[in-house]
């Protein structure tokens, strides 16, 4: 009896501490430390007016369109029938008042006056068309799936061609947000990245309420199909060379499924679609699912796949309690059981296992969103992003026997001899 007692203040403290901010306006990330540091210049040698011509920023959605009675202002906070694709705007105030307080911002430890970010507006384009419709579902009626697919592939290759890059990245988040918030985020790590290639938000239909945690995973699973389709669709009919996924959180679920699922469907002899670099933080997955998908031949569909574990994730410290198991995201102690999996880890070339607890600002809050609050952890993740070095080549240091790569104290400092 006691440990059903116990039970509700668990869940409800899990939830907590899994979520995310829901509102319409962040403060923007402190600079990465490749960028603060003089290491790299996400913008090289582009000038204001280059970079203004490579910002726009999609989305994809299947939230249902907001109506009066819905508190967003843009999409509702339930799900949809088909998948939306789109533009949206964001602002920054204050803004910037020149070129040169543009890379200020972005280069440099914030000390002065904060930033924040807002979407001011949405410019749908239309439901995407998906090569197998769903036969229970009413489709849009053919000219218009026409004309968004028309529409959409050529905003993607143009913005493609604009920015000199053929990568398309899709930032998946977690649970507890509105349509908003993960478009803020997105627009975060776009404008980090450079305003490489074309840059998706994929805004999942979850519930912005602490306590719908496992009703938002089972969202999570019934848009995997969706998510699929979009990425089907960037490899079909556009001028994409890879497709790089960042999932996060619950979010990390779903584009571990989606992964799955395309993993599956390579081994079926069904090779369509081009994913480049896989990126998983704080995720709550069972470690065990994952290496079964391994062996399924998950790793076979993509260039790479980092995970990012920390040992002061108090969420997903909640979530071990939950489920009785150890959760994907979450740092393990090396032993005599553990080392030769451990072995057998580090053979793996597609795989990094990456450790940011010893990152500076990654425990901040309750160490789970350590991807925008920690410096030293969105660096390691924009390098990899951007040219694809191994952890070594990152300034990363991984200990003899151990399949995990963690953050060194002079890690600053490595950053600034390494040879790029």
């Amino acid at each position: 009896m006691k440990n059903i007692t116990l039970l509700p203040l668990i869940l409800t403290m899990a939830l907590t501490a899994c979520g995310e901010k829901q509102y319409n306006e962040i403060n923007i990330m402190p600079a990465p430390t490749v960028y603060s540091s003089g290491v790299l210049d996400p913008f090289g040698d582009r000038t204001a007016r280059d970079i203004e011509t490579q910002t726009k920023l999609f989305y994809a959605t299947d939230r249902a369109t907001a109506t009066p009675d819905d508190a967003s202002d843009f999409y509702a906070n339930r799900r949809g029938v088909t998948l939306k694709v789109g533009t949206a705007t964001v602002r920054m105030t204050p803004p910037a008042a020149d070129e040169t307080e543009l890379r200020d911002l972005t280069t440099r430890s914030q000390t002065g006056k904060k930033r924040k970010l807002r979407v001011t507006g949405v410019q749908e384009i239309g439901p995407l068309p998906n090569n197998a419709p769903n036969p229970l579902i009413d489709q849009p009626a053919p000219q218009t799936l026409a004309d968004t697919k028309r529409t959409f592939r050529n905003d993607i290759n143009t913005q493609l061609a604009r920015s000199g890059s053929r990568d398309a990245f899709i930032y998946i988040h977690g649970y507890n947000v509105d349509f908003e918030y993960p478009t803020l985020v997105s627009r975060e790590l776009q404008h980090y990245l450079g305003y490489r290639g074309a840059f998706i938000s994929y805004n999942w239909p979850a519930t912005p309420s602490r306590l719908a945690y496992f009703k938002d995973l089972e969202t999570a699973d019934a848009t995997r199909r969706n998510l699929r389709a979009l990425i089907e669709f960037l490899s079909d009919e556009t001028n994409v060379r890879r497709i790089h996924l960042i999932g996060y959180s619950a979010g990390s679920r779903l584009a571990f499924e989606t992964v799955y699922q395309i993993a599956l469907q390579r081994k079926a002899g069904h090779d369509r679609v081009r994913l480049g670099q896989v990126i998983l933080i704080g995720s709550d997955l069972d470690r065990t699912y994952f290496t079964e998908a391994v062996a399924d031949g998950l790793l076979n569909s993509l260039d790479h796949m980092s995970i990012y574990m920390s040992g002061d994730d108090s969420a997903l410290a909640m979530s071990k309690i939950v489920f009785g198991k150890h959760r994907l995201g979450q740092i393990w102690e090396t032993d005599e059981r553990t080392a030769p999996y451990e072995r057998r880890l580090a053979e793996i070339d597609k795989l990094s296992l990456i450790d940011v607890t010893d990152a500076e600002g990654a425990g901040i809050g309750n160490g789970h969103w350590y991807f925008r609050s920690s410096p030293w952890a969105s660096s390691d993740i924009f390098l990899t992003l951007i040219d694809a070095q191994t952890p070594q080549n990152r300034g990363l240091v991984r200990r003899e026997n151990s399949a995990v790569w963690t953050f060194p104290e002079d890690y600053p400092v490595r950053l600034q001899q390494l040879n790029r």
